[in-house]
């Protein structure tokens, strides 16, 4: 693994823990009606944050790098959210996530491409049905099913969430009963429990971003990030002006990671195109 690429999973690492809980993401998201009213309702607060970052002299020692965890918290809250309110299940574990998706097509100019993803985003119909007795009957065929790397590892990402779901993965069943309330998750699970089957999944490891991907991420962070430094001088002469600045560079972060986010929940695997795979 070179440089960057230690650079960029660094990144990644810090970026997930910094996120935060998906679960009271997807919980706050689902109180909204739209992904456009969630975008609108949290690039509010992280503008009043970036603001107020700045408007203080003599404290930026403090609220900058406050403001900066503050702003990489939102980069993962957000997506989820967004996710959340497009039906996705959102995955966010040890081996898979989809910050890390989200994050390397942010990298590749906010463009979609299949290759440079570990799996497609998977809509919790997608994932009710494997927990279902039909799509544990159909799972075996969908599993050798020919297709490309990406919906490959996405089939069996599938059938690992569903099992790990039955062996009682907290962090899993939490994101579930947020999105379809706890009575039903928890019913659905009582059942899962008779039909989910242990088959052989691939062991897929987390690969590298690659070179040109993980430079660009790095790059883009760390201009967002260096351009509080020209916001800062700008409150030694004007405070207003250098928290407006500062607000709304935050508010353009956001948005420029929040329309990728968008265009990778838009592509997620439902259910149909699972029945479809194995018809």
């Amino acid at each position: 693994m070179g440089l960057e690429d230690t650079v960029a999973e660094a990144i990644v690492m810090a970026l997930d823990e910094l996120a935060g809980s998906p679960k009271r993401a997807v919980a706050a998201a689902l109180d909204c009606e739209s992904p456009e009213q969630w975008l609108k309702q949290e690039t509010t607060k992280l503008a009043l944050v970036g603001g107020v970052e700045m408007a203080v002299p003599g404290l930026h020692a403090f609220t900058i790098p406050s403001g900066i965890s503050y702003l990489l918290h939102k980069l993962g809250y957000i997506s989820w959210g967004i996710g959340a309110l497009k039906g996705a299940y959102i995955i966010e574990t040890e081996a898979y996530s989809d910050l890390r998706n989200i994050l390397a097509l942010w990298a590749n100019e906010g463009e979609f491409d299949a290759s440079i993803i570990e799996h497609l985003a998977l809509s919790l119909d997608a994932l009710v049905w494997a927990l279902s007795a039909a799509g544990q009957a159909a799972m075996p065929a969908l599993l050798e099913a020919p297709t490309d790397a990406t919906t490959r590892r996405s089939y069996h990402i599938l059938q690992r969430l569903a099992e790990n779901l039955v062996a009682g993965d907290e962090r899993g069943v939490a994101i579930l009963e947020a999105m379809l309330g706890a009575p039903a998750a928890r019913q659905l699970l009582i059942e899962a429990a008779s039909t989910v089957q242990h088959l052989n999944c691939e062991v897929m490891l987390t690969r590298p971003l690659g070179r040109k991907i993980s430079w660009r991420l790095a790059s883009k962070l760390a201009s967002r990030i260096g351009a509080r430094m020209p916001a800062k001088m700008i409150v030694g002469f004007l405070p207003f002006a250098g928290a407006i600045a500062n607000a709304f560079m935050n508010v353009q972060t956001i948005s420029s990671v929040a329309a990728v986010a968008d265009k990778y929940y838009d592509r997620r695997l439902q259910r149909a195109h699972l029945l479809a795979a194995v018809a």
